[in-house]
């Protein structure tokens, strides 16, 4: 029968505390990386980093030694040719059990040691359940980092739109404030304007009434001018008439003079 192994003391009683251990401070980095409380990151990498000790030492465990059962079950070898295995009687397999017992006292392999070896495995299997957690855990701190981040950009350009639409805010009060100033003014020509049009249309008004008063008097003046006209001609004619009726009076007066002297003589 082959030797039996004996026990280590770091790998059989001290690695499986250091398993629990290991994976409480993995939660516990977690837990501060999730909560974003102060030192998470050296928490986070404390964590991980034990973690990554503790497998790379599991990566150097002793394999548990396989007794070698073809020394006790012939018929187990790759190159038994022997007779088949024939059933045996209650005695026999009586005797077996006995020997399996001596076997396994003289591994060193009792009770307590199973019993060991079913807590480590149960420990391994939790482990590896809270490195799936922890695994979940950091993918959705990841997560969250994502969409904070994301949050913060829209904070962001929300405050950026809202710094422009104060801005615009601010010029379309200006631009408000111009307006009425504009409006206002505009009121005021348009005052003007009809004040002007009022005075325009009097001003109309009396150059229609000058003009009428202008086209009548020039209407009497071209009146008097012809009447003028036909009383220069008729002076002309009074003229001729009077001019005739002088040289008649002076051939009357010489007539008169030589009968005058005529009769003196």
């Amino acid at each position: 029968m082959s030797k039996a192994r004996g026990r280590s003391f770091l790998y059989d009683v001290l690695m499986p505390k250091i398993y629990g251990l290991g994976a409480a401070v993995v939660i516990i980095g977690a837990l501060f990386k999730i909560q974003h409380w102060p030192g998470a990151d050296i928490m986070l990498i404390v964590g991980l980093g034990t973690e990554a000790v503790i497998f790379a030492l599991s990566a150097f465990q002793p394999q548990p030694h396989d007794p070698d059962w073809a020394r006790v079950y012939p018929q187990l070898a790759d190159d038994y040719s022997g007779e088949a295995l024939i059933p045996t009687t209650a005695s026999s397999n009586t005797s077996v059990t006995k020997e399996l017992d001596k076997m396994m006292r003289d591994a060193d392999i009792t009770p307590a040691t199973i019993n060991t070896l079913g807590l480590g495995l149960n420990r391994l299997s939790e482990t590896a359940a809270q490195m799936a957690d922890l695994s979940q855990a950091t993918a959705a701190t990841n997560e969250y980092g994502v969409r904070v981040k994301a949050a913060g950009d829209e904070l962001g350009r929300i405050t950026e739109a809202y710094s422009a639409t104060a801005d615009a805010l601010s010029k379309m009060a200006v631009a408000t404030g111009d307006a009425q100033e504009y409006h206002t003014q505009v009121q005021s020509m348009t005052r003007n304007l009809g004040a002007l049009n009022a005075v325009y249309e009097m001003e109309l008004q009396d150059a229609n009434t000058h003009l009428k008063a202008m086209n009548k008097f020039y209407g009497n003046l071209s009146m008097a001018m012809e009447n003028l006209t036909d009383a220069s001609k008729d002076t002309e004619q009074f003229k001729q008439e009077v001019s005739k009726l002088t040289h008649n009076l002076h051939s009357l007066n010489t007539v008169y003079g030589n009968m005058l002297t005529a009769m003196k003589g």
